[in-house]
């Protein structure tokens, strides 16, 4: 019998804002503790919250193992390595608190007809997996992730703009323009011609897991999906499909893109990353051992890290690699659609896209020329991926975030009149 134990630690400060100031301040400390027992091809697991008595854990862990849960994989032996990144962020709580309500007071002073709301969060995190064959995998981080939701104050809509950004960097200035952008630009109508043809869609978040334009890839590169030919993908292995700009990859490189560095199985990752579309040509699914060994695929660090339940096949840290150029060079010289918010969209079994842009803005590579009226984006996943796809940039709108920029040219028409 082999025990191991996953270890989840998670210290946050939220700071929720309502109409422009911080309407409550909450703090908490959660650690959380599996026990997960292999034995005879079968796992037992057991979880607590807080405090827990460790015989009493894996006593119910044991009786977990009388159900006979099938689990083949081999725990993962002999893997040691700790990282630790929490000391790259320097300030404290109280500062971080101070640092917010100064930039609240000073975009409501600036911008008045606008209000802000949503969450800025200040979180340390500890991720520990260790078991009996010599393994013991440590992460530890600190970090600060702010969404903030902006709204005129005399629009019909919900909202009208906003930003996000994870750093290790807090810095008031780079913060304020990150969101004053949006406000300034709100005023000017940009005009929009439907030309008939594609134009660039910029996109925040292209080296993130769960970006809206790779959702096709989650689902169709997903392990046992894949191998039951139920994948678009199914049977393609080694096929060029895609531009040769286009790499999609599992990428645990924790220091630029905050994802933790081994799985849910301890499994880590040559160079912190595998390619699964490499180059516009399909190399992988992704998949937990569990999954890779039943269906005889390879191993790609794809499993889900729980304190209470098996590990799965995950799309996290699924991403697309980005490319050596800044968002203006992937522009070079042309005018852009930045979306700031397209909900409701997705992809057809076949590969068809489509979606609403509700917010959106005319962008040069460098200045935001205006708002443009609501707008509908479609393509399809091999055009969006292939011919039409620009690349993902080194930069986002904040130095040190994870949400970059993605570029692909799509088809788009007006849709409604303005708001």
């Amino acid at each position: 019998m082999i025990k191991e134990t996953v270890y989840i630690k998670e210290k946050k400060t939220s700071l929720t804002i309502t109409n422009s100031k911080i309407s409550a301040v909450l703090r908490s400390d959660i650690e959380k503790t599996g026990i997960r027992l292999y034995d005879n091809n079968c796992l037992g697991i057991a979880g607590a919250i807080g405090a827990y008595n460790e015989n009493e854990l894996i006593g119910n862990a044991k009786q977990m193992l009388k159900f006979k849960l099938p689990y083949n994989a081999t725990p993962t032996q002999n893997a040691k390595r700790t990282l630790d990144l929490s000391n790259k962020l320097t300030i404290t709580d109280t500062q971080f608190v101070e640092i917010s309500k100064q930039l609240l007071e000073t975009l409501s002073t600036k911008y008045p007809q606008f209000m802000f709301s949503n969450k800025i969060n200040f979180v340390e995190t500890e991720e520990r997996l260790s078991n009996d064959v010599g393994t013991e995998l440590i992460q530890k981080d600190k970090y600060f992730d702010f969404s903030i939701l902006i709204k005129h104050r005399d629009s019909k809509s919900l909202m009208d703009g906003g930003g996000s950004a994870r750093s290790r960097n807090i810095d008031f200035d780079t913060l304020f323009k990150a969101l004053s952008w949006n406000c300034d630009a709100y005023e000017t109508k940009a005009d929009f011609s439907e030309a008939g043809e594609t134009i660039p869609v910029i996109t925040l978040g292209g080296n993130t897991s769960f970006h809206q334009f790779t959702t096709k890839f989650l689902t169709d590169l997903r392990g046992d999906v894949f191998a039951n030919n139920a994948s678009l993908f199914s049977n393609k292995l080694g096929e060029k499909l895609f531009s040769d700009k286009f790499t999609l990859s599992v990428n645990r490189n924790t220091e630029s893109t905050f994802n933790r560095f081994f799985d849910g199985e301890g499994t880590t990752l040559p160079n912190d990353r595998v390619a699964l579309i490499e180059n516009g040509v399909i190399k992988s699914p992704y998949a937990s051992k569990k999954v890779a060994q039943k269906y005889n695929l390879q191993i790609t660090g794809s499993a889900s890290l729980e304190y209470d339940s098996a590990p799965d096949s995950s799309a996290y840290g699924i991403s697309v690699e980005q490319s050596d150029k800044t968002l203006k060079e992937l522009l070079g010289g042309k005018k852009g659609i930045l979306v700031v918010a397209a909900g409701g969209g997705d992809f057809t079994p076949q590969g068809e896209y489509a979606s609403p842009i509700q917010i959106a803005y005319l962008f040069d590579g460098e200045n935001f020329l205006g708002r443009l009226p609501q707008l509908a984006m479609t393509s399809n996943v091999n055009d969006m991926f292939g011919k039409n796809f620009v690349g993902a940039s080194t930069d986002g709108d904040y130095p040190g975030s994870p949400y970059n920029f993605m570029v692909v040219n799509m088809n788009v028409k007006k849709i409604d009149t303005w708001l």
